[in-house]
């Protein structure tokens, strides 16, 4: 019990003791701070007057402090830890002012009796150009204007009172007092904060970004800083006299980044948001120590420390950067896991990657058909060109030549869009893009051939695939099977027989419209077999079909225009068209496109939308070309190949002379190049593939594209799936 109690006595006695250890401890981690004068102002005036004498580490209790001006006692009004104002006595003279605290005395400065006197200054803080309001007296002058100087720096003054001087704050004006110089005396006043951003990075990003803002005169406490973008509050992370990191709000928007220090606004360059990165292809998807990686995508900075990629969250090294690729060399010893690019503090994941010897640089072609040869570039193959298995979205497929670095091939039957992959033993790799089933066939017809005449116009596709030609040399049209058989249109078991057709349409119920130039009408054939004339009085041309079954049908003559053609036969004349040539489309909800060669050459598209007037070169420029873009930044060589729908909100062009196929993106205007290819006549992959001239196109259901290629007398079908 004795020892027991002994015990608990020496543990309470270590606890009192530990808790005095802390109190003491506590205590000594209170910073002290130095008693230290660092300005003061006025240093002239009568008596009276107030001198502010600024600082740190002051006492706050009045009674321990006592002044005088040149040995003559001064009253002590205040004393904050920053700051303590006094008044000068009456009586005295110019001499020192002495300040007395603790027993210990600091020469505080000159003071000079006189009229003259700097009393305050309104802001004592701002940019060029911003004006300030200094109070004092004796600023008139009978000698000369007042002037007034900033740390040294003349400033403009713009108005002068016995009491008031308006000044404007002059560039690179510093940290330093306020002097106002009148009939030869001079005062000075307090010190003058100039404020200025010089820069900020990065210039772009969105929510979130930490921007770092370089500058003078900013507040060392974070509170002190207002940052705001575009006139968004932001978040202030850190702050020094020349250097504040913020963090971009939520709902940031392009515009000016400016900071707001004591009231005083000053504004830097514009911050712009984008979009988050985003990645479309990894090369390679796997491979050793030293492999060259691509990253290609959209969104990156070209500024190369504003990017950053993470393997398996292992930083990288980046290379070199642009906006739309980033190259660095994988380092090894990351391990497998996902790709992460992040720029600007926006971030966006990527594909996985294999940290092994097995990977996949480059597939060309990374398109083809069945039989297409195919050259594998890499690292880690087998010299055995068994040991290489390789399959086409999941077709295996024999090797040909194989090297540690390639292996040859080609397409296997059956092939189908997707990916690609080597295996060797146990480790699998990626293509970096999947393999494309895609090229160009001849479905029908050729330049050795007389299944077509010279120069068929027109092509339409029905509901079942079937692909029907306006043959005008033969005065028929051809129909063609989905493989490939090919006969004449017929009406109830007898070849129908035109004068010269040349557009055709079909609409959802498989009827069939043929503009008959040769006898100035259209004529509509059913699926029963019904063979009519649906419209009359005009020379139709190439024609376009709406969901009401209107027909959009070009005048066959020069500056004739267009016609609107509704389900019961009646035209009217479309006003906007002056000389369409090609096919025109019209969409889901309406809108008109064609190509006319009166106003634009056959080389932009206009649009005519549902309630609005004509839209002239609504994409393209009326001067040939070949270049992709927005609007009218676009360039076509002759669109007689005409138009088509493709998909949901785009458009396909038949640019006839530049031999390609353009995408158009209707709600942006955007015009890009889907499949460029070369003059000739050639099947195969795009790079091979070889085309006559287009004289007109169509879609079908799977989007395969079907173009009447003129020049060679045959139907090309496009695979892009």
């Amino acid at each position: 019990l004795i020892q027991y109690k002994w015990s608990s006595g020496i543990a309470l006695i270590l606890l009192f003791l530990s808790f005095i250890v802390a109190c003491k401890k506590d205590k000594t981690e209170v910073p002290v701070v130095p008693f230290k004068i660092n300005s003061y102002y006025p240093n002239s005036g009568n008596a009276g007057t107030l001198v502010t004498v600024e600082g740190e580490g002051f006492g706050t209790d009045i009674s321990g402090y006592s002044a005088t001006v040149s040995g003559k006692t001064a009253e002590v009004i205040s004393a904050t830890a920053s700051a303590i104002v006094l008044r000068v006595p009456a009586g005295g003279t110019t001499g020192v002012i002495t300040l007395k605290h603790n027993e210990q005395n600091y020469d505080v400065g000159q003071y000079t009796y006189q009229e003259l006197s700097v009393a305050t200054v309104f802001p004592a803080n701002g940019p060029a150009g911003s004006q300030i309001r200094i109070s004092g007296a004796g600023f008139s002058s009978i000698t000369g204007p007042a002037t007034v100087t900033i740390n040294g720096k003349p400033a403009l003054v713009v108005s002068v009172s016995d009491n008031v001087i308006v000044a404007e704050v002059p560039a690179e004006a510093g940290f330093g007092p306020i002097i106002v110089k009148v009939n030869g005396k001079e005062s000075t006043g307090q010190n003058f904060t100039y404020q200025a951003i010089s820069s900020f990075k990065p210039l772009t990003g969105g929510k979130n970004t930490k921007v770092t803002v370089n500058g003078v005169g900013f507040e060392t406490l974070v509170a002190g800083n207002i940052v705001d973008f575009n006139g968004t509050s932001a978040t202030v992370l850190e702050a020094t006299t020349e250097r504040l990191v913020v963090l971009a709000p939520d709902g940031v928007s392009t515009g000016p980044l400016s900071v707001t220090i004591n009231g005083q606004k000053i504004t830097g360059p514009n911050f712009s948001v984008v979009a988050p990165p985003s990645i479309e292809v990894v090369t390679p998807l796997s491979g050793p120590k030293g492999a060259e990686m691509t990253i290609s995508g959209k969104v990156f900075s070209s500024i190369l420390d504003e990017n950053q990629v993470y393997i398996n969250n292992v930083l990288v090294p980046i290379q070199s950067a642009t906006n739309g690729q980033i190259k660095l060399v994988v380092p090894g010893g990351t391990g497998t896991g996902t790709i992460r690019v992040v720029v600007n503090d926006q971030a966006v994941q990527g594909p996985q990657f294999k940290d092994q010897t097995l990977g996949i640089t480059s597939v060309s072609p990374d398109n083809g058909l069945a039989g297409t040869v195919v050259t594998i570039k890499g690292s880690g193959f087998s010299t055995t060109a068994g040991n290489n298995k390789v399959y086409f979205n999941g077709i295996l497929t024999a090797v040909k030549t194989a090297t540690e670095n390639t292996l040859t091939l080609d397409a296997p039957t059956g092939l189908a869009t997707g990916e690609l992959k080597v295996v060797v033993g146990s480790d699998e790799a990626l293509a970096p893009q999947g393999f494309r089933r895609a090229g160009m066939m001849t479905l029908a017809g050729g330049p050795n051939t007389n299944v077509f005449g010279v120069s068929p116009a027109g092509i339409a596709i029905d509901n079942t695939g079937n692909v029907y030609v306006t043959d005008r040399a033969n005065k028929v049209v051809k129909k063609i099977t989905p493989n490939g058989a090919v006969s004449v249109l017929q009406a109830n078991g007898a070849n129908i027989i035109f004068d010269t057709p040349f557009g055709i349409v079909i609409d959802e119920q498989n009827n069939i419209y043929v503009s008959d130039i040769g006898r100035n009408h259209i004529r509509k054939i059913t699926p029963a077999g019904q063979n009519t004339v649906h419209a009359s009085g005009f020379s139709p041309g190439l024609m376009a079909l709406d969901n009401a079954n209107n027909l959009y049908v070009n005048i066959n003559n020069i500056f004739a225009g267009m016609n609107k053609v509704n389900s019961a036969g009646g035209f009217t004349k479309v006003t906007g068209p002056l000389w369409p040539s090609a096919r025109p489309i019209v969409d889901a909800t309406g809108n008109l496109y064609y190509v006319d060669s009166g106003t634009e050459s056959n080389n932009a598209i206009s649009r005519i939308a549902v309630g609005a007037n004509n839209l002239g070169a609504w994409v393209g420029y009326s001067e040939p070309g070949y270049a992709d873009g927005i609007g009218t930044q676009a360039r076509f060589n002759n669109m007689a190949g005409g138009l088509a729908l493709y998909g949901d909100g785009k458009l396909l062009a038949g640019d006839m002379y530049n031999y390609a196929i353009r995408e158009i993106d209707i709600p942006t205007r955007t015009v890009s190049t889907l499949v460029k290819l070369r003059v000739g006549y050639a099947d195969g992959d795009f790079l091979t593939a070889k085309m006559g001239s287009m004289g007109d196109i169509v879609v079908d259901k799977e989007g395969n594209i079907y173009i009447l290629d003129v020049g060679n007398r045959a139907v090309r079908k496009i695979f892009l799936k």
